[in-house]
């Protein structure tokens, strides 16, 4: 390693850092900090001076260290260390071996150096680091990735303020570490081993913490989990994947997994056999058994593994080892599995980690199998429960209350006695997607990634309810040259199957969009009864939206050369819209009506801020667009003016 000597201010090379005795320095980079490149480097210490006179005259013209490094190796020189190590100047980094085993050796050098500085720039002497609003407390350094392992590593700490006046040493700050950080003051001091504390709980302590290049989400993690790994900038997320592969190889702790959006019982709600495909899209980035960032572990810190003989014992299986074989598909290993729901579309199914949460609750992760492949082995993690309300959010894990080993009854537990739901697990074989790049052959083929980790929830959107037009879309139609339609205060109410409203846009191309209520078939939609449909009609194909006759029948888009229509029989609720017209089955919510040259878009969004006067009924905002001639012509709107064709608007409902 390089090592600065604090009174020349020059770089030497030590081949071992149990050499010497030195500090460390940690610190938040700036914009212009000094490099290996702009240090002055000296021979190692059994060799002779590299360069002679005339390096060291251009050395101190030419490589005149910085305020940071000069005020550091002061502060180190004043405490009695000759040797100071600095990432940005003790580092090559235009040499990707010597950077690549830096990265893999930061964590030791860090844990070996007699005392660490903690620079805090942003910190200003004098002030109490206790206080609520202290800036010690909202200091940059405590959100960086890098210092993470920076403040565990090192046993001696000194926290510097921005003009370098001494803050406190860890031990003595560790009460308002814990605080700020979450990490146990015991880790901090070195009271307690980071091998007990789990896998899931050292990833929480990075859930807020950010880098500049996505891979040192992973590679400043190394260290606080013993994995060495080649570093290779340029792969982007995979080596956050490759770490957590690393990390399975090593631990048999299964907290690895329990990451994301959790439902505290699963009594509490129903898996939504019905989804749609496009309804998983949104949460292609979560439905991995390996997380994609350190940011989805947030609120993991309370997870923690269990021995796997009290583990066979709770739930009353056979005892093993757990173990992983990465493949095509993912990764193939053992579970105890509980089956949930079991379909001609979907097997979905708990698999128990050997876990439990701070309440000694165990942890299960929801398994669903790929469409097509429903009576395979192969499952992604996740799925929508319903849970009471309209909105059905995506979660990948659920945590039970099962019997402890000494309230151990009979193989039959019961997960909720209020929902009398019994289970008797068994070891199940299966193949589980483990990131994203794991099963691209398998993928829903009207799939879309998001770059969120907060999962999107299907909506169903379900009466009763209220439609509200868009303020936008209105303002935005008014420029094109169409007339305001009569809208009633407050959005158009809609409540029963059959019921329907419509509204009307006189302009350059008129046309009305129509909204209704139809019924759906409980027996395969236990969790709504009826849902919404919506069509567009242009003025000059059909005069009337409901026709009359003795039979319910469903009329498509195709029947009206790009316009929609439906039959109405005897009754409301015999109205039977075609299936691209259930909004529903919308993908990203919105529908194109017409065709080219001549089209009306669609959009529900949920949920919508406009004041209902309804307060059981949900409020849907619909925004539409006219993407024909008249909207991308610049005179269109005049040419369409100059016709005289703009008379009345109308609307019925």
């Amino acid at each position: 390693m390089w090592l600065l000597h604090t009174e020349k201010i020059q770089l030497r090379w030590l081949s071992s850092p149990n050499e010497v005795s030195y500090a460390a320095l940690s610190h938040v980079w700036s914009d212009d900090e000094q490099t290996f490149q702009d240090t002055p480097h000296v021979a190692p210490l059994n060799g002779s001076l590299a360069g002679g006179a005339l390096r060291k005259a251009r050395d101190r013209a030419f490589r005149r260290p910085s305020l940071k490094i000069r005020k550091a190796c002061a502060r180190a020189r004043h405490d009695g260390f000759r040797w100071l190590w600095i990432d940005t100047c003790c580092i090559d980094k235009t040499n990707s071996t010597e950077l690549s085993e830096a990265i893999n050796s930061m964590y030791v050098w860090y844990r070996t150096a007699a005392m660490c500085y903690a620079y805090l720039d942003d910190v200003p002497s004098g002030e109490d680091p206790h206080a609520p609003n202290s800036a010690f407390r909202a200091s940059r350094w405590f959100k960086r990735g890098w210092t993470l392992q920076e403040l565990i590593s090192p046993a001696s700490i000194i926290f510097l303020s921005q003009d370098w006046v001494v803050i406190g040493p860890k031990w003595r700050l560790a009460p308002l570490l814990e605080k700020v950080t979450g990490i146990d003051r015991r880790v901090l001091t070195h009271k307690r081993s980071l091998d007990d504390v789990s896998i899931a709980c050292r990833m929480s302590w990075a859930a807020g913490r950010k880098t500049r290049r996505v891979e040192d989400e992973a590679y400043s993690l190394m260290g606080l989990f013993g994995v060495y790994m080649p570093t290779i900038y340029g792969e982007g997320k995979h080596a956050f994947v490759r770490l957590q592969e690393e990390i399975i190889k090593k631990s048999p702790d299964q907290s690895i997994f329990a990451w994301g959006r959790t439902l505290d019982d699963h009594g509490t709600g129903t898996f939504v056999e019905t989804a749609q495909e496009h309804d998983y899209a949104p949460s292609t980035h979560l439905e991995t058994l390996l997380a994609p960032s350190p940011a989805e572990f947030v609120g993991c810190a309370d997870i923690s593994p269990i021995s796997r003989w009290d583990f066979a014992e709770r739930l009353a299986i056979q005892e093993t080892v757990p173990e992983y074989t990465d493949t095509s598909f993912g990764i193939r290993t053992t579970l105890p599995m509980v089956s949930i729901a079991h379909t001609s579309s979907v097997d979905a199914a708990l698999a128990f980690l050997a876990c439990e949460d701070g309440k000694g609750r165990l942890v299960a992760l929801y398994l669903r199998s790929h469409p097509r492949l429903s009576a395979s082995s192969k499952y992604f993690v996740g799925g929508y429960i319903a849970c009471g309300g309209r909105r059905n959010h995506y979660y990948r894990a659920t945590r039970l209350r099962l019997p402890l080993p000494q309230e151990h009854l009979s193989p039959y537990h019961r997960l909720s006695s209020k929902h009398g739901l019994f289970i008797e697990p068994s070891l199940r074989e299966v193949h589980v997607h483990s990131h994203p790049d794991s099963s691209e052959r398998l993928r829903l083929p009207r799939a879309r990634d998001s770059n969120s980790s907060a999962p999107s929830s299907m909506v169903f959107f379900e009466p009763p309810c209220t439609i509200v037009p868009s303020e936008r879309c209105i303002k935005r139609l008014r420029k094109m040259g169409y007339i305001d339609p009569k809208i009633p205060d407050g959005g158009f109410r809609l409540q029963l199957p059959g019921d329907y409203r419509s509204v009307s846009f006189l302009g350059p191309v008129s046309f009305t969009v129509h909204i209704g209520v139809c019924p759906l078939d409980l027996s395969s939609t236990p969790t709504q009864t009826s849902q919404l449909w919506a069509s567009v009609r242009f003025d000059t194909e059909v005069d009337d939206l409901l026709g009359t006759g003795a039979e319910a029948r469903t009329i498509g888009r195709s029947e009206l050369k790009g316009a929609t229509a439906l039959k109405k029989a005897g009754t409301a609720g015999d109205i039977i819209p075609e299936e691209s017209m259930l909004v529903q089955t919308w993908k990203n919510g919105f529908e194109t009506f017409g065709s080219r040259g001549k089209q009306v878009r669609l959009t529900f969004s949920y949920p919508c801020s406009y004041p209902a006067e309804h307060s059981m009924a949900e409020v849907y905002e619909l925004d539409i667009r006219y993407e024909g001639y008249y909207s991308q012509h610049s005179g269109g709107v005049e040419l369409w003016r100059k016709a005289g064709t703009a008379t009345t608007a109308s609307s019925v409902g």
